[in-house]
Protein backbone atom coordinates (compact mmCIF):
# COMPACT_ATOMS: atom_id res chain seq x y z
CA UNK A 1 0.00 0.00 0.00
CA UNK A 2 2.82 2.40 1.10
CA UNK A 3 4.45 1.74 -2.16
CA UNK A 4 1.26 2.19 -4.34
CA UNK A 5 1.41 6.01 -2.63
CA UNK A 6 5.12 6.48 -3.29
CA UNK A 7 4.81 5.20 -7.12
CA UNK A 8 1.71 7.61 -6.94
CA UNK A 9 3.35 10.73 -5.61
CA UNK A 10 6.33 10.15 -7.93
CA UNK A 11 4.17 10.04 -11.15
CA UNK A 12 2.57 13.27 -10.57
CA UNK A 13 5.11 14.82 -9.70
CA UNK A 14 7.11 13.44 -12.92
CA UNK A 15 3.68 14.97 -14.46
CA UNK A 16 3.86 18.59 -13.07
CA UNK A 17 7.47 18.74 -13.84
CA UNK A 18 6.94 17.97 -17.55
CA UNK A 19 3.94 20.24 -18.00
CA UNK A 20 6.21 22.95 -16.28
CA UNK A 21 9.09 22.17 -18.60
CA UNK A 22 7.09 22.34 -22.18
CA UNK A 23 5.09 25.78 -20.32
CA UNK A 24 8.86 27.54 -19.73
CA UNK A 25 8.95 26.78 -23.28
CA UNK A 26 6.38 27.72 -24.76
CA UNK A 27 6.35 30.83 -27.14
CA UNK A 28 6.17 34.19 -25.36
CA UNK A 29 5.81 37.80 -26.09
CA UNK A 30 8.19 39.83 -25.12
CA UNK A 31 7.61 43.53 -23.85
CA UNK A 32 7.84 46.31 -27.23
CA UNK A 33 6.51 49.88 -27.89
CA UNK A 34 2.77 49.94 -28.59
CA UNK A 35 2.07 52.77 -29.90
CA UNK A 36 4.73 54.41 -32.31
CA UNK A 37 4.99 57.78 -34.18
CA UNK A 38 6.62 58.46 -37.69
CA UNK A 39 6.40 61.53 -39.75
CA UNK A 40 5.64 61.08 -43.24
CA UNK A 41 7.95 59.25 -45.76
CA UNK A 42 9.73 58.29 -42.83
CA UNK A 43 10.74 54.16 -42.88
CA UNK A 44 8.54 52.85 -39.88
CA UNK A 45 9.27 49.91 -37.85
CA UNK A 46 6.80 47.94 -35.75
CA UNK A 47 8.63 45.60 -33.70
CA UNK A 48 7.16 42.40 -32.51
CA UNK A 49 9.47 40.51 -29.60
CA UNK A 50 9.19 36.79 -29.06
CA UNK A 51 10.82 34.67 -27.34
CA UNK A 52 11.02 30.43 -27.63
CA UNK A 53 9.29 30.82 -30.91
CA UNK A 54 11.29 27.75 -32.17
CA UNK A 55 10.70 26.34 -35.77
CA UNK A 56 7.23 28.02 -35.75
CA UNK A 57 6.63 31.81 -38.06
CA UNK A 58 5.28 35.27 -37.23
CA UNK A 59 2.90 36.73 -39.43
CA UNK A 60 1.67 40.60 -40.08
CA UNK A 61 -1.37 41.54 -40.70
CA UNK A 62 -3.40 45.09 -40.40
CA UNK A 63 -6.67 44.81 -38.49
CA UNK A 64 -9.13 44.58 -39.54
CA UNK A 65 -7.80 42.48 -42.89
CA UNK A 66 -7.46 39.02 -42.49
CA UNK A 67 -4.99 38.32 -45.35
CA UNK A 68 -0.79 38.40 -44.13
CA UNK A 69 0.87 41.03 -44.80
CA UNK A 70 4.33 39.01 -44.23
CA UNK A 71 4.63 35.58 -42.85
CA UNK A 72 8.49 35.09 -41.43
CA UNK A 73 10.35 36.66 -44.01
CA UNK A 74 8.16 35.84 -47.22
CA UNK A 75 5.87 39.36 -48.27
CA UNK A 76 2.36 38.50 -49.45
CA UNK A 77 1.14 41.63 -49.52
CA UNK A 78 1.55 43.38 -53.41
CA UNK A 79 3.23 46.23 -52.20
CA UNK A 80 6.62 46.56 -51.92
CA UNK A 81 7.26 49.00 -49.48
CA UNK A 82 6.11 46.09 -46.26
CA UNK A 83 9.59 44.61 -45.81
CA UNK A 84 10.17 41.65 -42.48
CA UNK A 85 13.32 42.05 -40.84
CA UNK A 86 14.70 39.19 -38.77
CA UNK A 87 16.47 40.72 -35.48
CA UNK A 88 18.07 37.33 -33.63
CA UNK A 89 19.86 38.76 -31.01
CA UNK A 90 16.76 40.67 -29.69
CA UNK A 91 14.17 38.45 -30.96
CA UNK A 92 12.16 40.29 -32.88
CA UNK A 93 10.34 39.65 -35.88
CA UNK A 94 9.40 43.67 -37.54
CA UNK A 95 7.55 44.65 -39.83
CA UNK A 96 9.14 47.40 -41.90
CA UNK A 97 7.37 49.95 -43.74
CA UNK A 98 9.47 51.93 -46.10
CA UNK A 99 8.03 55.72 -47.01
CA UNK A 100 4.72 55.76 -44.90
CA UNK A 101 2.09 57.31 -45.60
CA UNK A 102 -1.40 58.84 -43.78
CA UNK A 103 -3.26 55.71 -45.30
CA UNK A 104 -0.39 53.86 -43.21
CA UNK A 105 -1.94 54.46 -39.83
CA UNK A 106 -3.66 51.95 -38.00
CA UNK A 107 -3.32 48.89 -35.67
CA UNK A 108 -1.26 46.25 -36.87
CA UNK A 109 -1.22 42.67 -35.05
CA UNK A 110 2.10 40.12 -35.34
CA UNK A 111 0.83 36.90 -34.06
CA UNK A 112 2.26 33.25 -33.60
CA UNK A 113 0.21 30.15 -34.32
CA UNK A 114 0.29 27.31 -32.10
CA UNK A 115 -1.17 24.00 -31.38
CA UNK A 116 -3.26 25.81 -28.13
CA UNK A 117 -3.67 28.87 -29.36
CA UNK A 118 -2.69 31.92 -31.02
CA UNK A 119 0.06 34.56 -29.24
CA UNK A 120 -1.21 38.19 -30.87
CA UNK A 121 0.56 41.44 -30.06
CA UNK A 122 -0.99 44.80 -31.67
CA UNK A 123 0.81 48.15 -32.30
CA UNK A 124 -0.77 50.99 -33.16
CA UNK A 125 0.79 53.16 -35.36
CA UNK A 126 0.24 57.13 -35.89
CA UNK A 127 1.52 58.42 -39.25
CA UNK A 128 2.05 62.74 -39.02
CA UNK A 129 1.12 64.39 -41.97
CA UNK A 130 4.78 66.41 -42.46
CA UNK A 131 7.39 65.40 -43.88
CA UNK A 132 10.52 65.23 -41.86
CA UNK A 133 13.41 66.59 -43.99
CA UNK A 134 17.37 67.15 -42.59
CA UNK A 135 20.62 68.78 -43.91
CA UNK A 136 21.81 66.42 -46.16
CA UNK A 137 25.60 66.23 -44.88
CA UNK A 138 28.73 64.30 -45.37
CA UNK A 139 31.65 63.99 -43.38
CA UNK A 140 35.17 62.02 -42.62
CA UNK A 141 37.16 61.23 -39.93
CA UNK A 142 39.89 59.10 -38.69
CA UNK A 143 43.76 59.15 -39.25
CA UNK A 144 45.48 61.93 -41.18
CA UNK A 145 48.72 61.08 -40.03
CA UNK A 146 48.94 57.37 -39.70
CA UNK A 147 52.62 56.26 -38.60
CA UNK A 148 54.30 53.41 -40.90
CA UNK A 149 53.43 50.04 -40.10
CA UNK A 150 50.57 51.18 -38.00
CA UNK A 151 46.39 50.52 -38.40
CA UNK A 152 44.78 53.63 -40.71
CA UNK A 153 40.83 54.26 -39.17
CA UNK A 154 38.62 56.55 -41.83
CA UNK A 155 34.85 56.75 -41.32
CA UNK A 156 32.60 58.74 -43.82
CA UNK A 157 28.81 59.93 -42.15
CA UNK A 158 26.32 60.74 -45.19
CA UNK A 159 22.98 62.15 -44.47
CA UNK A 160 20.13 62.62 -46.89
CA UNK A 161 17.13 64.72 -46.53
CA UNK A 162 14.22 62.23 -46.47
CA UNK A 163 16.43 58.51 -46.39
CA UNK A 164 19.69 57.71 -45.91
CA UNK A 165 21.98 57.38 -48.68
CA UNK A 166 21.74 54.06 -50.81
CA UNK A 167 25.34 53.57 -50.94
CA UNK A 168 28.86 54.73 -49.64
CA UNK A 169 32.33 54.18 -52.27
CA UNK A 170 35.76 55.00 -51.23
CA UNK A 171 38.24 56.42 -53.75
CA UNK A 172 41.81 57.22 -53.02
CA UNK A 173 43.69 59.21 -55.96
CA UNK A 174 40.57 58.85 -58.29
CA UNK A 175 41.06 54.99 -58.02
CA UNK A 176 37.74 53.27 -56.47
CA UNK A 177 38.50 50.87 -53.08
CA UNK A 178 37.15 47.60 -52.68
CA UNK A 179 37.56 45.51 -49.67
CA UNK A 180 39.91 42.40 -49.68
CA UNK A 181 39.73 39.42 -47.48
CA UNK A 182 42.93 38.64 -47.77
CA UNK A 183 44.76 41.53 -47.97
CA UNK A 184 44.84 44.57 -45.50
CA UNK A 185 42.31 46.85 -46.71
CA UNK A 186 38.67 46.36 -45.37
CA UNK A 187 35.56 48.65 -45.80
CA UNK A 188 32.26 47.97 -43.72
CA UNK A 189 29.12 49.99 -43.48
CA UNK A 190 26.28 49.97 -41.55
CA UNK A 191 22.77 52.31 -41.86
CA UNK A 192 20.69 54.03 -39.10
CA UNK A 193 17.29 53.85 -41.32
CA UNK A 194 15.24 56.49 -38.79
CA UNK A 195 18.15 58.74 -38.64
CA UNK A 196 18.72 59.17 -42.28
CA UNK A 197 22.70 57.90 -41.61
CA UNK A 198 25.11 55.81 -43.81
CA UNK A 199 28.59 55.33 -41.95
CA UNK A 200 31.24 53.40 -43.70
CA UNK A 201 34.82 52.33 -42.16
CA UNK A 202 37.70 52.05 -43.87
CA UNK A 203 40.64 50.25 -41.90
CA UNK A 204 43.94 49.70 -43.58
CA UNK A 205 46.88 47.51 -41.70
CA UNK A 206 50.22 47.62 -41.93
CA UNK A 207 50.29 51.18 -43.42
CA UNK A 208 53.27 52.09 -45.98
CA UNK A 209 54.19 55.61 -47.91
CA UNK A 210 52.38 54.01 -51.03
CA UNK A 211 49.03 54.81 -48.99
CA UNK A 212 49.38 58.18 -48.91
CA UNK A 213 47.40 60.30 -50.76
CA UNK A 214 43.88 61.95 -50.82
CA UNK A 215 40.77 59.37 -49.96
CA UNK A 216 37.25 60.50 -51.08
CA UNK A 217 33.88 59.09 -49.80
CA UNK A 218 30.94 59.48 -52.44
CA UNK A 219 27.72 58.86 -51.05
CA UNK A 220 24.66 58.46 -53.31
CA UNK A 221 20.73 58.09 -53.11
CA UNK A 222 18.11 58.34 -55.31
CA UNK A 223 16.42 61.48 -54.39
CA UNK A 224 19.03 63.32 -53.30
CA UNK A 225 22.22 64.97 -55.26
CA UNK A 226 25.60 62.84 -54.49
CA UNK A 227 27.55 64.03 -51.87
CA UNK A 228 30.95 63.81 -52.23
CA UNK A 229 34.20 64.94 -49.53
CA UNK A 230 37.65 64.15 -49.08
CA UNK A 231 40.63 64.02 -46.89
CA UNK A 232 44.35 64.04 -47.39
CA UNK A 233 45.81 61.35 -45.44
CA UNK A 234 50.16 61.30 -44.48
CA UNK A 235 52.42 58.32 -43.49
CA UNK A 236 54.68 59.31 -41.16
CA UNK A 237 57.68 57.07 -40.80
CA UNK A 238 57.35 56.99 -36.79
CA UNK A 239 56.83 58.84 -33.49
CA UNK A 240 55.30 62.07 -33.70
CA UNK A 241 53.25 63.14 -36.74
CA UNK A 242 53.77 66.48 -36.24
CA UNK A 243 56.98 68.82 -36.91
CA UNK A 244 60.15 67.85 -34.41
CA UNK A 245 61.78 70.74 -32.24
CA UNK A 246 65.09 71.56 -33.56
CA UNK A 247 66.58 70.28 -30.37
CA UNK A 248 70.14 70.53 -31.11
CA UNK A 249 70.38 73.85 -32.02
CA UNK A 250 67.78 75.10 -29.14
CA UNK A 251 69.89 73.08 -26.34
CA UNK A 252 72.99 75.11 -27.43
CA UNK A 253 71.79 78.18 -26.97
CA UNK A 254 70.12 77.50 -23.42
CA UNK A 255 73.86 76.31 -22.69
CA UNK A 256 75.71 79.21 -24.01
CA UNK A 257 73.01 81.58 -22.25
CA UNK A 258 73.71 79.51 -18.76
CA UNK A 259 77.21 79.55 -19.19
CA UNK A 260 77.06 83.99 -19.79
CA UNK A 261 74.99 84.37 -17.03
CA UNK A 262 77.25 82.17 -14.61
CA UNK A 263 80.50 84.03 -15.90
CA UNK A 264 79.09 87.44 -15.49
CA UNK A 265 78.18 86.35 -11.82
CA UNK A 266 81.96 85.55 -11.44
CA UNK A 267 82.85 88.66 -12.60
CA UNK A 268 80.99 90.87 -9.95
CA UNK A 269 81.58 88.39 -7.12
CA UNK A 270 85.31 89.14 -8.06
CA UNK A 271 84.68 92.72 -8.21
CA UNK A 272 83.45 93.04 -4.89
CA UNK A 273 85.54 90.92 -3.18
CA UNK A 274 88.60 93.80 -4.72
CA UNK A 275 86.43 97.02 -3.43
CA UNK A 276 86.13 95.47 -0.05
CA UNK A 277 89.54 94.77 0.52
CA UNK A 278 91.11 98.19 -0.74
CA UNK A 279 88.19 99.87 1.45
CA UNK A 280 89.64 97.70 4.41
CA UNK A 281 93.90 98.21 3.83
Amino acid sequence: MAADIVLWIMITLLTQLSAFSLHSHYPRLLPVNTTVNFHREETATLKCAIDHLGRKTVSWRKLPYITPITTGVTRFAQDSRYEAVHVPWKKQWNLRIKSVQLHDAGVYECQVGTHRKKIRQKITLHVKDAVLYRKADIKITGTQFPEKGGIMFLFCNATGRKHAPNRIDWFKNGERLFSKRLEKMAIKKTISINAGVMTSSLVITDVQPDDNGTYVCRATSLEDETLITSLKVNVSNGGSSYPKRDVTRTDTLESNSAQITGMHLKVGLIYFFLTFVLLVW
